[in-house]
């Protein structure tokens, strides 16, 4: 039986649900609490900071929301039960005023977005109407306007087919003919009919009945009734209103006949003398959004504080319902809030709503009489199926709209306006309607339901020929993420994307990953546990820090957890893993009892879990880097021997990395490229070789099928070390090797570190007994 040696080149690609013969050597069975690291292997997962208690009280279905305002201002809002509140990332309350609109947060389904000062709240449950308040109206009336005067002529008004007055002009006296002078005339006739107000500015009267009721208004004249106008309420064409109107007077032009669509209404604005037309909206048509079914928001103001209230939509200013119609989203709900190309959008059914170009809270055309390339956008997608959209995602110079199985690319060229925009079909891909996409790099990531449990797809875009397609990157997990995905959050500068599951509320699901060029040398699952108490309501990503909103029996806490590479806590050269870790300045109080000679410190939170205690820097009792078990006096306090006031130390929980290896296996070349499991004969594992780098600390359990287990310590100390410093921890580079004596498919090998002490593992080697009754042939 010869002895061979194999080896596994990495550990940093996750776990793999698949076959242990399609595996690829560097995935594991489990891995919870690990960091896949192309830098730094196999590490344990970065700790929890405390950050701040933010509130004693919260429901499960409050809606979370972190404003990245700049590098000094970052803020989270937290909503629920009718209210709304700011905190700073320290955790202290701002100011929130709110004039109105309170009654818009009694919804557990919101969404927001920030745009610079401006957080837009969404209520998705409601629906949008129009406000009862329309266009002003006059009461009938009309004009009569002198267009041109003419010698010897005739100058009659009739006014339901009855003549009211007439005016006759000299043959040869030129007075007679100025068009003031002719309507002077026709006025003085018509003032002596007492059922009319008439009144005049320059050559035009304006009739109206004292009893506001309404009339007919003809004219003639002995120029081929081309000297005057009559218009009570419309004309034909613009250029027959009288250049001098009087002041408030409204009129519609209709345009050509049997076209509804190039009717618009006017008025003319400024004094009688010296006014211009102005396109108006039809009078009586309703004008206004209900700003109480609007989205609200919440507007950080000079002084620092917030105001949260009803925004201030825009009216409609001109057109009636055809040709200024009411945005698609009145009378739906709007489904998903969004910025594209210095416009506000809005998702509502199977329509994109955009505002005004730079105008956020308009949504109505400037003018009936042409379409603007600034105007507001509302368009339509374009499907055999119901496509009601949930998202929209700004990713790769387009839009991509996300319905419940299709994907749509809303594109334009260098501008976007009404003439440019278009919708176009994409992909055909399930998408999860619960959880918003997300964008990293030249990737966009959304999720689908699969069963009871969740998969996650990459979306890109391929070549010159803009192909788009999307990669199930849980393919190798499928049955991984458990019930549905309510969170997915990015970062691009380290390479990962975080999960919250909506039924394990204190697991968060990670993917790392990583590209060489346009072929992934990455594609990394784990999950990173909490206690069972802790419900992770929500997580982003500012910068290369994640911060965590978790909900606890005794309240909402904000908790921060930094990614980036070479972490380390206080005065130590490595990183101290304890979540819920607080430092001596966080710490509520600090008091020494002489007589006992301990010091009891009081946490600024509560836990039942297992604390430990670390000094991290110097001049304390004990050297940098002790770690004590302290006592607990209460759930919100622990207790050290030594005076440990004005010395650096941290508390915090005890949290375990478990990494099981995948059965080792013979892998040979295969012919198309990669390499093939060799399942052949029996192999007898004898032991193996782990490579470590900086750590401090780490365990291997050896359990074979039905066997006791045997553990193996590695404490990081090595004798003959110069580093091996009694009192001290040390973390080391180098190699452990530790017995098996196991079937390969009868063993389970399991790493563990549940001290706050770093571990980085890089690779392995196995040697085993080989035997084969056959030789393969190829």
């Amino acid at each position: 039986m010869p002895v061979i040696s194999g080896s596994i080149p990495n550990l940093v690609n996750g776990v793999s649900q698949q076959p242990f013969a399609l595996r690829l050597a560097s995935q594991a069975e489990e891995q919870i609490n690990g960091y896949s690291s192309i830098v730094d292997g196999l590490a344990k997962r970065p700790p929890t900071l405390h950050s701040a208690k933010l509130q004693a009280d919260l429901t499960d279905n409050s809606y979370l929301h972190i404003i990245n305002r700049d590098a000094n201002e970052r803020y989270v809002v937290v909503t629920g039960e009718g209210d709304l509140k700011v905190f700073d990332l320290a955790g202290n309350a701002q100011t929130v005023s709110f004039p109105d609109g309170k009654d818009y947060l009694a919804s557990t389904d919101l969404s927001m977005i920030t745009i610079a000062d401006y957080t837009f709240v969404v209520n998705k449950s409601m629906s949008v109407a129009m406000a009862e308040e329309t266009a002003p109206e006059r009461p009938p009336e009309g004009m009569v306007f002198v267009r041109q005067g003419n010698y010897q002529t005739t100058y009659r008004v009739f006014v339901d087919e009855t003549k009211v007055a007439e005016y006759t002009t000299d043959k040869l006296e030129a007075s007679t003919i100025a068009t003031d002078h002719i309507a002077a005339q026709l006025q003085q006739q018509f003032a002596e009919n007492a059922d009319f107000n008439v009144s005049r500015s320059g050559s035009t009267l304006h009739i109206y009945r004292k009893d506001s009721g309404s009339f007919k208004l003809r004219t003639e004249d002995g120029i081929a009734d081309a000297g005057m106008v009559a218009i009570t309420g419309s004309v034909q064409s613009f250029t027959s209103l009288p250049a001098k109107a009087i002041s408030g007077y409204m009129a519609e032009v209709t345009g050509a006949q049997g076209n509804q669509y190039d009717n618009f209404y006017v008025q003319y604005q400024g004094s009688n003398m010296d006014g211009v037309w102005q396109e108006i909206a039809k009078p009586g048509r309703k004008v206004a959004l209900d700003a109480a079914t609007m989205p609200h928001v919440l507007v950080r103001e000079a002084d620092g504080s917030f105001t949260f209230r009803k925004a201030e939509w825009e009216k409609c200013e001109s057109g009636d319902e055809d040709t200024a119609p009411e945005p698609s989203f009145v009378g739906g709900k709007i489904s998903d809030i969004f910025f594209y190309r210095n416009r506000l959008g809005f998702i509502s059914d199977e329509n994109v709503v955009f505002s005004r170009s730079a105008d956020f809270f308009n949504f109505w055309r400037s003018s009936a009489t042409g379409l603007l390339d600034t105007d507001p956008i509302d368009v339509a997608v374009s499907h055999v199926k119901v496509s009601l959209l949930r998202h929209a995602i700004p990713f790769n110079e387009t839009l991509i709209l996300f319905s419940d199985r299709t994907q749509f690319v809303l594109g334009a060229g260098d501008i976007l306006t009404p003439d440019t925009v278009s919708i176009a079909q994409a992909t055909e891909f399930d998408a999860s309607a619960s959880c918003r996409p997300v964008g990293a790099g030249s990737f966009l990531y959304f999720t689908t339901s699969r069963g009871g449990f969740s998969s996650v797809r990459e979306y890109y875009v391929t070549g010159d020929a803009n192909n788009k397609d999307a990669n199930d990157v849980t393919a190798h997990v499928p049955q991984y993420i458990r019930g549905g995905i309510a969170k997915l959050s990015a970062s691009t500068t380290e390479d990962i994307i975080v999960a919250l599951s909506d039924t394990c509320r204190n697991e968060i699901y990670t993917y790392k990953y990583f590209y060489t060029g346009q072929e992934k040398a990455q594609s990394s699952w784990s999950r990173w546990t909490f206690p069972e108490q802790d419900k992770i309501l929500n997580c982003d990503f500012i910068d290369n820090s994640l911060w965590l909103l978790i909900k606890r029996p005794d309240g909402l806490y904000l908790e921060q957890m930094k990614i980036e590479a070479d972490r380390r806590a206080g005065a130590l050269p490595f990183d101290i893993h304890l979540d819920r870790r607080v430092s001596e300045q966080q710490c509520l109080d600090i008091s020494y009892d002489p007589a006992s000679r301990k010091s009891t410190i009081k946490l600024p939170y509560e836990e039942d879990g297992k604390l430990q205690f670390v000094t991290v820097g110097d001049g304390g009792p004990r050297p940098k880097g002790y770690l004590i078990d302290p006592e607990r006096p209460s759930a919100d306090a622990v207790r050290v021997p030594g005076d440990y006031r004005g010395v650096s130390f941290c508390v915090g929980r005890v949290y375990e990395l478990r990494y099981v290896f995948s059965p080792l296996m013979i892998r040979d070349n295969a012919p198309g490229g990669g390499q093939i499991a060799n399942t052949e004969g029996r192999l007898q594992i004898r032991r193996v070789l782990v490579n470590y780098n900086r750590s401090g600390y780490f365990r291997i359990e050896v359990t074979p099928y039905r066997r006791s287990t045997y553990t193996y310590v590695f404490s990081g100390r090595v004798i003959g070390s110069g580093k091996n410093v009694w009192g001290e921890p040390v973390v080391d580079t180098g190699s452990f090797k530790f017995p098996v004596m196991s079937n390969n498919m009868q063993v389970k090998i399991e790493v563990i570190n549940d001290t706050p002490l770093p571990t980085h593992l890089l690779n392995a080697d196995w040697e085993a007994l080989y035997s084969v009754r056959t030789q393969r042939i190829a």
